[in-house]
């Protein structure tokens, strides 16, 4: 290549750039980009460095041309620690920064000045409602992309048209999410937009709690936390933020921590947001005196509240008190009846105080057609399905609890209510699969060990019945249940005479009910139907409510085809219990066989 050809070159790109540097140039581009989107944010020229940058041709000639160092945003006249602390976005931050703000650029603001001044103030209604603000909020007359950003998120709209330039304009649309009146729509574009904003400032307390919104709409309480938790460091003053943080804690059962952040805020103990808290907290606490006193402040206060209204009927039924809970339940139906959360504590009321199974029956299937994926609901009808054998709005116990489990897979008693369904519905082999995956995540109740070893026993597994049952008993020897599991795995194990006489060495020292149990578990192992029934008889002298010894005698009366006896016995099991639709059947049948 000759050098003749590289001067011409190098003139050549002279003349683009003083060209493109022109006042007409400038003014033809300006025309043309506010022609393009008279909404689009109002972006500055590039800023030529005051120092020229150097092009070396190969001829070693030095030519200057200017170039861009950056490129700067609306507010590129605002002095950038201003601009820092109003992208922090504390309430602390924002207050220094319109101090800063009046400061440097006196009363006369500009209208770029203006605009930020009005944008804090609506950031400090809109996020922070209980701080005040220190400063005068101007007029502004001009449309930009942060107050048509700002307009929108107060009709409960996400603005996508801000053109993001800058971290306000991909931050602001997203406080929306604040708004009540915004939809489920809004989620995905709130996240992606705090992401793309926490990517320009990391440490920025609004980004970090607006991103906690999200979170916490979308009930992913876990990520909620990790966001408040870094927004609460930096500003632990701030009564929303400490707030948030408390109701994330509570959701992720951090009850303590929660109560300890919750007594740092500013409002002090009488402040009604502070007071709903502390009512949940002690709820989920199962402290329910504690829970119904800052209840019946909070009513104080705002008596008409229907939401604490129900809340304080479900404390009353966590404590038994079903009278007055009926009472509040029937205050709430005047004004509304269709809320998922009284149809499942109305449902509670029918099941457990007025005994009334086809009620709540009838309350927890209307629940489900107005609310088909609810939690509350699915798990009250698997419970119903569990205590009657009956399927609830079609379904069985195992199959409503299915729904519930895939949403949550790990909830123990959406568990237990599964394995419920497979055991009536002799369903053993999954039944085995579902006890062994309830037992392995860790500590349970003795009801389950006593299912699991059903469960073996039912396929066979008696090895596996003994052992466990042996393992749990020896680890909770005073524990009744597990007694009984003992006891009959070890008699399908052990050797009769052995097994007797461990039953007999029991029968001294045990209480009336587990001798009740323990004359039942004999019975089996007699070699005649005589001393069987004797041992049954004992059991029920014990034990007059004994249901298991109960339908053994119904069972050995029918077989002899003493179908009067059988049912003398059968109908007592079925006032004890009056909810299992298995032994009405049974009932049912033995009725008309007897006609």
């Amino acid at each position: 290549m000759n050098k003749s050809f590289v001067k011409k070159s190098g003139l050549l790109i002279i003349a683009a750039a003083l060209i493109l540097c022109s006042p007409v140039y400038s003014a033809s581009k300006k025309k043309k980009s506010k022609q393009s989107s008279k909404t689009a944010a109002k972006v500055t020229e590039e800023t030529v460095s005051a120092e020229p940058e150097v092009l070396n041709t190969q001829d070693s000639e030095s030519i200057k041309l200017p170039s861009v160092k950056n490129q700067r945003t609306y507010f590129y006249k605002i002095d950038a620690s201003i601009m820092a602390d109003v992208e922090n976005g504390s309430p602390d931050s924002i207050r220094s920064a319109m101090s800063s703000l009046r400061q440097t650029y006196g009363s006369e603001l500009d209208e770029a000045g203006k605009v930020l001044a009005f944008v804090s103030a609506e950031i400090m209604k809109l996020v922070w409602p209980s701080q005040k603000i220190t400063w005068d909020i101007p007029v502004v007359t001009e449309e930009t992309p942060y107050t048509g950003a700002l307009n929108s998120v107060r009709q409960g709209v996400f603005d996508s048209s801000t053109g993001n330039v800058d971290f306000l304009t991909t931050l602001l649309p997203a406080l929306v999410i604040l708004n009540n009146t915004a939809d489920i729509s809004v989620y995905e574009n709130c996240e992606n937009a705090v992401k793309a904003a926490l990517e320009l400032k990391a440490d920025s307390v609004l980004a970090n709690y607006i991103m906690a919104c999200v979170y916490e709409k979308k009930r992913n309480f876990e990520t909620a936390e990790k966001y408040l938790e870094t927004a609460y460091n930096a500003s632990k003053e701030t009564d929303e933020i400490g707030l948030a943080y408390s109701r994330v804690l509570r959701n992720n059962g951090k009850l303590e921590l929660a109560s300890s952040v919750l007594g740092g805020i500013n409002g002090g103990t009488n402040d009604i947001a502070v007071l709903k808290q502390n009512a949940f907290i002690a709820f989920d606490s199962k402290d329910y005196d504690a829970a119904e006193l800052y209840v019946a402040r909070v009513l104080q206060q705002t008596p008409n509240d229907l939401e604490f209204l129900l809340f304080r009927a479900k404390i009353l039924i966590e404590k038994k008190d079903f009278i007055h809970a009926v009472s509040l339940l029937d205050v709430y139906a005047r004004q509304d009846n269709t809320s998922i959360e009284y149809l499942v504590l109305r449902a509670r009321v029918q099941l457990d105080w007025s005994k009334n199974t086809t009620a709540a029956t009838e309350t927890v299937e209307k629940a489900l057609q107005l609310y088909p994926d609810n939690t509350d609901a699915l798990m009250f009808a698997a419970r119903i399905s569990s205590e009657t054998d009956s399927p609830v709005a079609g379904k069985y116990a195992d199959e409503l609890a299915e729904r519930v489990l895939e949403k949550n897979p790990g909830n123990t008693e959406a568990m237990t209510y599964a394995l419920d369904g497979l055991i009536q519905r002799e369903n053993w082999q999954e039944a085995y699969t579902a006890s062994k995956n309830l037992i392995s995540i860790g500590e349970v109740s003795p009801t389950v060990v006593e299912k699991y070893v059903n469960i073996c026993l039912k396929l066979g597994k008696n090895n596996e019945a003994y052992e466990y049952a042996k393992t749990r008993y020896d680890a909770n020897p005073s524990d009744e249940t597990l007694l009984q599991s003992y006891i009959l795995a070890y008699s399908k194990v052990g050797n009769r005479d052995a097994v007797l006489k461990y039953i007999d060495s029991l029968m001294g020292s045990a209480s009336a009910k587990v001798k009740s149990n323990l004359y039942y578990r004999r019975s089996y192992l007699q070699l005649t139907e005589e001393k069987a029934l004797a041992d049954l008889r004992s059991s029920l002298i014990s034990n007059p409510r004994n249901s298991d010894a109960l339908f053994r005698l119904y069972e050995l009366y029918y077989a002899k085809q003493d179908y009067r006896k059988a049912q003398y016995y059968l109908r007592q099991v079925v006032a004890i219990n009056p909810n299992d639709s298995s032994f009405k059947k049974l009932n049912e049948a033995l009725t008309k066989l007897m006609q």
